[in-house]
C-alpha cells in the first residue's frame, strides 16, 4: 500500500510540473510576441501606409502589410 501511494505521489508530483511548464512557456511566448512582434508588424504596417501613398510603390506597400499581418500570427496558414 506504501508503494502504491508513493507512486501515485510521484505522478501527481510530475503532472504538476508538467503543467507549470507548459504554463512558463505560454507566458514566455505571449511576452515574446507582446515585445518584439507587436511593434515590428506596427512599424512594418506603418512603412505599408507610406508606401501606398505614392503610386510606382503600391505593391510593396500591400507586401508589408501582408508581412504585418504574418508578425502577428506566424502560424496561420498564407491565403494569396
Amino acid at each position: 500500500m506504501i508503494t502504491f501511494i508513493f507512486i501515485m505521489a510521484i505522478l501527481i508530483g510530475i503532472l504538476v510540473l508538467g503543467f507549470c511548464f507548459h504554463l512558463v512557456g505560454s507566458i514566455l511566448k505571449l511576452v515574446l510576441k507582446l515585445a518584439i512582434c507587436l511593434p515590428c508588424a506596427v512599424l512594418c504596417a506603418a512603412v505599408g501606409v507610406i508606401f501606398c501613398c505614392t503610386l510606382l510603390l503600391i505593391p510593396l506597400g500591400l507586401a508589408c502589410f501582408k508581412l504585418a499581418g504574418f508578425m502577428l500570427h506566424p502560424l496561420k496558414p498564407c491565403m494569396i
